[in-house]
């Protein structure tokens, strides 16, 4: 495979909006995720992302809201030593709220536990531990998940779109969607949660810029390593690079999203609220760009009406003195993803 590796921010965000490219990620995860919105292409997947619209609804992201205020400091209570369980715990019930699993409850410790292994195997391109065996063990936990929690098809949720739209999804299409809202809702935002308490017990800002606080984290640490896409015609990059019909580039997120000539000199720095030149969004490119912006990212940024579900639980957890635990440091995950399987902290 010809792989020519971007990293400049203009060419990253053309490549991503261009329809010169096409979706070329989650080779390996396939069978966890493919044929979901996050890597099906051109009309279909445009197709599936207006089906999924009601989910990321002004009705929705307030009920998604109401949801963590519900949820967070039962949360608290059983994971108050470790903002990893913590985080997956809060954003597991968003989770299974946006998909129609209905009130976790009593059963959260077993679904936690199937996590583990569902998220590593979603990410595999990126587990430094052998493939094949993050596979399988994502496969188990995948069947087991299939087989102790139920859909239910209520309210505005996943299952309750996919009983509308029968035709759409056949139980094997429909388990790989539930697995990527699964993944993505718990994997990612529990990520964000751990990296944005961390830069802020170094760097502290008053409430009133946790927003800036918030987009700054998410510029400096995209949930993913690169975009993956294959050109479709030849192109020349801005750079005078040509890349072959049938070529792939690598979009490189996290130097896209630290290149001097939009973030600045010192883009390497957490910096809430610094200027970005051009139409770049404070956070970067970490939702993607163009036809397959992420799908949730109003949940993570709010809108004018709602905010993120992030800053209700910063605020929260900074309202009982969260703050890293000196003697136990952090552990990182098996990854070249930057994330975390233990960050344990103190609370007042």
């Amino acid at each position: 495979m010809t792989l020519a590796r971007v990293t400049s921010f203009a060419e990253a965000d053309e490549i991503l909006t261009s329809r010169r490219f096409a979706q070329e990620s989650k080779h390996e995860s396939a069978p966890l995720v493919g044929g979901t919105v996050l890597v099906l292409d051109g009309p279909a997947h445009l197709h599936r992302r207006r089906l999924l619209a009601p989910l990321m609804s002004r009705t929705a992201l307030a009920g998604y809201d109401s949801v963590v205020a519900a949820t967070v400091d039962s949360c608290v209570r059983a994971h108050a030593d470790d903002l990893v369980p913590l985080g997956r715990s809060v954003f597991l019930q968003l989770a299974a709220s946006m998909i129609g699993l209905g009130e976790l409850g009593a059963r959260t410790p077993r679904l936690l536990a199937l996590l583990g292994p569902l998220l590593e195997a979603v990410t595999v391109e990126w587990s430094t531990r052998s493939h094949e065996v993050v596979l399988a063990e994502g496969l188990a936990a995948r069947e087991a998940l299939v087989s102790e929690f139920p859909r239910f098809s209520e309210g505005t949720s996943l299952a309750a779109i996919m009983a509308e739209h029968p035709g759409e999804w056949d139980d094997e299409a429909a388990v790989r969607e539930v697995v990527l809202f699964l993944a993505a809702s718990t994997l990612n935002n529990a990520a964000l949660l751990v990296h944005t308490v961390d830069e802020l017990s170094r760097h502290p800002v008053p409430d009133t810029r946790l927003p800036d606080a918030l987009a700054e984290t998410l510029r400096l640490y995209p949930p993913t390593v690169a975009l993956l896409r294959r050109a479709l015609e030849d192109v020349t990059l801005r750079d005078g690079r040509l890349v072959r019909a049938g070529d792939h580039v690598a979009v490189d997120l996290h130097a896209a999203n630290r290149d001097p000539a939009v973030f600045g000199a010192d883009a390497d720095e957490f910096r809430p609220g610094r200027a970005v030149a051009g139409r770049a969004r404070p956070w970067g490119l970490t939702f993607g760009s163009g036809p397959h912006l992420c799908l949730g990212r109003a949940v993570v940024t709010g809108t004018a009406v709602t905010p993120g579900v992030h800053l209700r639980i910063l605020a929260r957890l900074r309202e009982l003195g969260v703050r890293p635990d000196p003697d136990r440091p952090p552990v990182l995950a098996p990854t070249a993803q930057r994330r975390h399987d233990s960050y344990p902290i103190l609370l007042l």
